[in-house]
């Protein structure tokens, strides 16, 4: 493969991207908006290890809640992604930050992914968290596995078959870490 040069499309692009896109604090407001965006991603069947069908309380429970720290991505109005970032562990884990990301299909491919990790990260620091560690990063979305290495995050450890993909089947799963102080 040979490196793409970065032509006047990709400085088009990023500069509409910061001109577009507004990652702003997720409110209860905004549930009906993050439930269409998880809905359709776990019926993907491909990135989340949560079954379609999920009950929408689920994402109550997990998403928007006091205890997260939860954002929403809007590109030209429109919900195009969001994050939390929460303790990975109770008690004594609880300076590590967990993040969990997702972005709407028809908004993949723009940056908003990277947009929301730096972001989280800048946020995770600010909430005073010594690093964050993505719990499940399934092997087979190369675009998020190099996502979050370009940004800083290694690969501490593979679970074997730790994630059933619809159409792979079992296939590896990656815990990833980055220090944060």
């Amino acid at each position: 493969d040979q490196p793409r040069s970065r032509g006047l499309g990709d400085v088009y692009k990023r500069q509409t991207l910061d001109f577009m896109l507004k990652i702003r604090i997720a409110t209860p407001a905004d549930l009906d908006h993050l439930w269409e965006l998880f809905n359709g991603i776990i019926e993907e069947k491909i990135y989340y290890p949560y079954t379609p069908g999920t009950p929408r309380s689920q994402l109550e429970k997990t998403w928007i809640n006091a205890a997260n720290i939860s954002y929403i991505a809007l590109y030209d109005g429109q919900v195009a992604g969001a994050y939390i970032l929460r303790p990975n562990q109770e008690g004594y884990g609880n300076h590590i930050a967990n993040g969990a990301y997702m972005v709407s299909p028809s908004y993949r491919n723009l940056g908003i992914g990277k947009k929301l990790a730096l972001h989280s990260l800048v946020v995770a620091r600010e909430a005073g968290y010594k690093g964050m560690q993505y719990n499940l990063v399934v092997s087979t979305n190369k675009a998020a596995v190099k996502l979050w290495q370009d940004i800083g995050f290694e690969i501490i450890a593979t679970v074997p078959g730790g994630f059933k993909h619809y159409i792979k089947g079992y296939v590896d799963a990656y815990i990833m870490f980055q220090k944060l102080v």
